[in-house]
This record gives C-alpha cells, structure tokens and sequence, in this order.
C-alpha cells in the first residue's frame, strides 16, 4: 500500500440504483476529476468552490466530446475533508456497468484502486478520526436495530474517544508528577500513597465502567440471540409467530412437530433479537427429534437471553425442572403460557419450584387464533432486562472485541500499579505500570497501536469506504 498514491473506489453497494458515487483521494484528486469531467458551465475544475456539487458531463480521459453519464462532482480540498487530503467525488447514475466503466476511467486517469477501508484508514493516519471511531464507522454501516445505530453514532461523534482520552490525561498527570519528584527531588514533593490511591482507585471505577458496557454493547451491534426453551406443546412456536406477527412455525397438537431450530429477526425496544425456536425437550425422543433436542441444548447455553415457556394449565414436570436447572446463570425470562385456560400454578408457586425470581415469570396466552395476552408485557420486560441505565442515559457502550481486550490490558495494569502504591513500592515502579495503562488506552483510539492491529481494523472494511 502506497499512501501517497491517490485513489478511487465505488463507495455505494453494487448493483442498480438511483445513484452511484464515485470517491477519489490523494493528491491528484483534482487533476484526475479535470481529465474526466466536464462541468456544464465550463468552468474549470481547479476554480470550483471546495464542497460544492457541479452539473458535469462525465467522459473518457480528455475526451469531452464522448459523453459516459451526466452527473453531480464535487471537490473537498484539503483539510478540510473525511481523509485529509484533497477529495473528489462524482454522483453518477446508479447501475453496475455505468458506474464500473467511469472507474475504469478514473483509473486510466492515473488513480489506483483502493484497497479496503483505506479511506478511512487514510483519515486514521491522517488525524481526521481516532482508531475507535473508524471502527465505528463499521458499526454504523452494519448496525441492524436502531439502539445499535444510536451507539455506533455516539462513538462516532467522539464520546467514547472523549472519555478514554479524559483518563489518559489524568494519568499522565500522576505521571508527570512522579517524575518531576525524581528529577527534582528538592523542588518537587512525590504524592502522597494515600492521594495516589485516591487517583488510582477512580480511574479504576472508570475502566470498569466501561468494561461492564461491554455485554450491551455487543447485543445492541449483533443483536440479542433469544432462544424459546420449553417442553413439547407449552406454545413455544405459537410464541415465535405471535412474536413475529406471522405463521412462520407450525402450530400442532402433535408432540415434537419442532425439530430444528427455526431463527428469525423481529425489532423490540430499538434491539434487534434474533429469535430461536426450538425443539421440546422431553426424554424418550427418537432419533431425529432428539437432534433437535441437542442442537436446542447448545443454542440454550450460548443464548443472550432465554424465553422458558411453561404450559400453565398443568402441572410442573419433570422436563419443566431440568430446564430450569439447565438455565442456571442466564438471562431467563419464564413465561406461564395458555393463561386463557384455568390454571394449575401460580407465578408464585412457579418460582419456588423452579427456583427463578418471581420478577421473571410473566403471564401470557398466545392461543392458535385470536389476539395474544401479555405480548407487549413481555417485549417491555425483555427491553427492561437487557438494556442499562448507561444506554438510557445516552453513554456510548464498548461493541468490539478488540477495545474491551486493550481495556482489559488498562485495567491488569493499572491494578498493579495499586498493588505497588498500596506495598509502598519504589515510585519508579508505580510509574511503568502506569506508562502500561497509558500504552493500553491508546491501543483503543490507535494512539499506540500495532500496524498489524491496523491492518486487522481496516481490512474489514468494505472497498470504497
């Protein structure tokens, strides 16, 4: 990759549409636009105002008189672009071959390819966005739920980035003032242990915080996987279609009618939950049914959150309890079903049994025909149990594996370095650990990251982007 080179990609999804945009950067940006474009009014290129559409005639290199398309250009001059250098961009009609043969053009025009992300990765290095925010550029491109979209905007827009560089400076702070100590010793009095655990102690609540966003953070990006758990016949697949407002999953009285999994998409509470039903667990399934069974089991443990559907109008068995204790440790919402019939347990008495809090069991009745009882209390019990008062409150989550790694690193770090305050370790010790927090925290904005790490980051991208 030569950064210097200027380049040019399709930034819009192939395929025919409306429009199609066309985006070149480098420094010859401008130069390659001329040779292509021809404005209407025959003003030059090189005379355009910066970030101001054009009518242009679009055209082989120099060759005005063979019109391709006519459409909008327009030129952003550096700095004051999305990559820091000199930015053109032609709004052609959309279509694969259009499109593909005016950047056939822009590259006999002189433009390289561009290679994936590196648009965006040239506005990295450039300074124009931290290394989160580029990742969250992604995040935006591939949000599914409109929470997921409202996070991948607030990480956008600098408000994780404002957060980890406010840490970083108040541990260069301490840092600063336990070196000037060592240097000038009769000048400079080193802080106290009792006021550097104070410091250490906050910044530690800090990165936890952020630490703990991290779970909501990676269901609102790719969504919440919601599995529908249940003995045969408790209504787990008439759930499903209620849920999804479709006949998606058949509807029998016949014991193990469900014997895969059957997944689908519905929207609730601004998250995308990706909903699973499943086979009825029972003992003495044949051996088709009991594949069902077992894929069921696993999708249960890997499960963001489980429905337990209980068929209120008999008793517990024994299938009831062994789910129950399979769920141990989850995120379990259980859900006393055909509530229209008279029933034979109370939520009080299911949760004794089944030992679950009496806050996640729900009544509802979701018949084969007519309207179902208790749905909206259950999307509104499932939005209350996944989402936190942080996403409420508009503070940005962590959503990539990546940062909550280099978090994670910050955070070993930094409880060495209370270790070595509270042991009453020389400060020079205290002082590399903390340069270690220093180096981890930029890990996540890129200030101290690896070129492979970078390599990683933007080789996910999308080419145009």
């Amino acid at each position: 990759m030569k950064l210097h080179d200027t380049i040019a990609a399709i930034a819009t999804p192939v395929g025919s549409g409306g429009i199609a945009i066309l985006r070149i950067s480098g420094k010859d940006a401008q130069t390659i636009l001329a040779k292509v474009g021809t404005a209407k009014n025959k003003k030059p290129v090189s005379l355009w105002e910066s970030h101001k559409l054009t009518l242009c005639h679009i055209h082989p290199e120099n060759r005005a008189d063979q019109p391709l398309d006519q459409a909008l250009a327009v030129i952003m001059r550096a700095p004051h672009s999305y990559t820091g250098e000199d930015v053109a961009e032609i709004h052609c009609h959309g279509g694969f071959f259009a499109a593909n043969q005016i950047l056939k053009h822009l590259l006999n025009a002189g433009a390289r390819l561009a290679e994936p992300g590196e648009f965006t990765r040239r506005a990295f290095l450039n300074g124009k966005t931290s290394l989160n925010e580029a990742e969250a550029v992604m995040d935006l491109i591939d949000a599914s739920s409109d929470l997921g979209l409202t996070n991948a905007a607030r990480a956008l827009n600098g408000a994780l980035s404002a957060q980890l560089t406010a840490l970083r400076e108040r541990i260069m702070a301490l840092t600063a003032h336990i070196s000037a100590a060592a240097d000038y010793p009769e000048e400079v009095d080193p802080p106290t242990r009792e006021e550097t655990a104070a410091q250490l102690n906050e910044i530690r609540t800090n990165i936890q915080a952020l630490l703990d966003t991290f779970d909501t953070g990676r269901m609102l990006q790719d969504g919440v996987l919601t599995v529908i758990v249940g003995r045969p016949n408790v209504g787990k697949s008439s759930l499903l279609n209620t849920l999804l407002r479709t006949e998606r999953a058949i509807v029998t009285d016949i014991p193990g009618t469900t014997r895969d999994v059957i997944e689908e998409s519905i929207a609730v509470g601004g998250m995308r939950l990706r909903l699973m039903d499943t086979a009825g667990m029972r003992s003495g399934a044949d051996t088709v049914e009991q594949i069902g069974i077992d894929r069921a089991k696993e999708h249960m443990q890997k499960a963001d959150l489980c429905l337990f559907v209980i068929d209120s109008s008999h008793p517990l068995e024994e299938e009831d309890y062994a789910i129950a204790k399979a769920l141990a440790g989850k995120r379990v919402l259980a859900l006393l079903n055909k509530t229209d019939k008279a029933p034979c347990i109370t939520e009080e008495e299911a949760a004794t049994a089944l030992q679950l809090p009496v806050s996640c069991i729900l009544k509802t009745a979701v018949p084969k025909d007519g309207a179902a009882q208790g749905i909206p209390a259950l999307e509104d019990a499932i939005r209350r149990l996944l989402l936190t008062q942080r996403v409420n409150a508009g503070q940005v989550c962590l959503s990539n594996a990546r940062q909550r790694d280099a978090l994670t690193k910050a955070m070993d770090a930094l409880l060495h370095a209370i270790a070595a305050n509270e042991g009453a370790m020389p400060f020079d010790l205290l002082y590399v650990d903390l340069e270690d927090v220093l180096s981890a925290l930029g890990e996540v904005t890129g200030q101290t990251v690896r070129e492979e790490i970078i390599d990683e980051v933007f080789g996910r991208f999308c080419v145009g982007k």
